[in-house]
């Protein structure tokens, strides 16, 4: 349960935020994530690899050798 509210949590602050943001005029994060893009190529990769690595980590399932689900 706890997971659940978190998430909730999570998505009611990203949608407050992006409201905020178009209701004054300032930068959204796609258009931050563009503008940074822009003037770092090297972001997207980079992203990339981290968000990769933690899909890996996470769900390749090499970790239950060292501590198997119960």
């Amino acid at each position: 349960m706890i997971w659940f509210i978190w998430i909730v949590a999570v998505i009611l602050t990203f949608a407050a935020g992006e409201t905020w943001c178009i209701k004054t005029g300032r930068k959204t994060l796609s258009r931050t994530v563009w503008t940074l893009s822009k003037e770092f190529p090297w972001f997207g990769p980079l992203f990339g690899l981290v968000i990769g690595g933690l899909a890996v980590h996470f769900f390749w399932g090499g970790i239950t050798c060292f501590a198997p689900v119960k």
